[in-house]
């Protein structure tokens, strides 16, 4: 199978933008594993403050026994500040993040500037070593199903690990949460290579290796690129994602019974507003329970999923129009001025909110 792909690589390889011609594998993982690293984080379980406490040392002659526990993924240079992409749950609760790089072999201690939870992404910032050129970042929606990839990592600690394969399949919606829409490769992806990069053959990123699958071999999913673009630029500015928000839980139809809107029987589509904040961005511009909305702006809207990535690439400051349908009424069009999304975090309906 590794040899059809070689093959296959080399019938592929075209010159990239500055000029070069890739003839295998090599070249590619090459000019990209300087920009991959290794990271290993420290978490100080009930202590997380691995100082001395100075009042044990000076009183009672003794140092504290601090359990700790360690992990490993894997993360990458986007660019000459030191920024570094990875995976939250790859830095999450760690009380000490050091990042290995492969030329060097030196650890160097990292931030962390932000995380996002709803994605499972993470930046850290650190003093970047000479030499290290950040990896250039790909377009994911250009991807097809077929095209080969190289993913780079730390599986299970072997440092700087290449495996390669093929996207399988775009759009995956795996349950991690309400932002899902993996690339699937089956290039090999094991426990350690969260947080590195998913390359395409010119050695651009085109995704962040976040899952595998529980039920077999050669399927693990990546956070598309062009996601997580959108995702750093606000974690460099905030330190957060500022994401809008309709004020609205919605739920998919299933089926044409739940709504006649006068179509085919079978081509309904879109979602059903269950519930609405009083004085959110939807309530007041008129939306009501019950109503499917089926339009935003240009787009049509297929399912919840799709929804929430529309509501993705806006701005809290954005202005939408829906299209809707309501019983009784017909087809409408409701303009309303989006918001950033409020600290609602407690609230029973919050998952479901957007």
């Amino acid at each position: 199978m590794r040899t059809i792909l070689c093959i296959l690589a080399l019938l592929a390889a075209a010159p990239s933008g500055r000029g070069a011609v890739y003839t295998s594998f090599a070249d590619v993982a090459g000019r990209a594993i300087p920009g991959v690293v290794n990271i290993r984080t420290t978490i100080y379980n009930g202590n997380k403050d691995p100082s001395v406490d100075l009042y044990q040392f000076f009183l009672r002659g003794t140092l504290p026994r601090t359990a700790a526990t360690h992990s490993v993924g894997s993360g990458l240079v986007i660019d000459a500040q030191g920024h570094i992409l990875t995976n939250n749950h790859v830095v999450d609760g760690a009380s000490v993040i050091e990042v290995l790089f492969a030329k060097s072999k030196r650890k160097v201690r990292a931030q962390v500037i932000g995380v996002d939870v709803k994605t499972d992404l993470a930046l850290l910032q650190i003093q970047l070593p000479p030499g290290v050129v950040p990896l250039d970042l790909g377009d994911s929606d250009a991807l097809r199903v077929g095209d080969l990839v190289l993913a780079i990592g730390n599986p299970f600690g072997y440092a700087h690990t290449v495996t390669s394969g093929i996207i399988s399949a775009k759009g995956r919606v795996i349950g991690a949460g309400p932002y899902d829409d993996f690339l699937q490769t089956d290039a090999a992806i094991h426990p350690g290579n969260s947080g590195g990069p998913l390359i395409d053959i010119r050695g651009r990123v085109i995704g962040i290796n976040t899952a595998i699958s529980a039920e077999g071999p050669n399927i693990g999913f990546a956070i598309p690129i062009n996601l997580a673009r959108t995702i750093v630029k606000d974690l460099i500015r905030y330190g957060k994602v500022k994401r809008p928000y309709i004020g609205l839980v919605g739920k998919n139809i299933l089926s044409s019974d739940e709504v006649e809107t006068g179509d085919q029987r079978g081509s309904v589509y879109g979602v059903i507003v269950t519930n609405l904040i009083v004085d959110g961005p939807g309530h007041k511009a008129g939306l009501r329970i019950g109503d499917l909305i089926m339009g935003f702006d240009q787009e049509k809207v297929d399912d919840l999923n799709h929804l929430q990535r529309l509501m993705g690439g806006k701005e809290p400051t954005d202005r939408v129009r829906l299209k809707i349908f309501r019983r009784g009424k017909g087809f409408m069009n409701i303009g309303l001025g989006l918001e950033e999304f409020p600290k609602v975090n407690d609230l029973p309906i919050a998952k479901d909110l957007f």
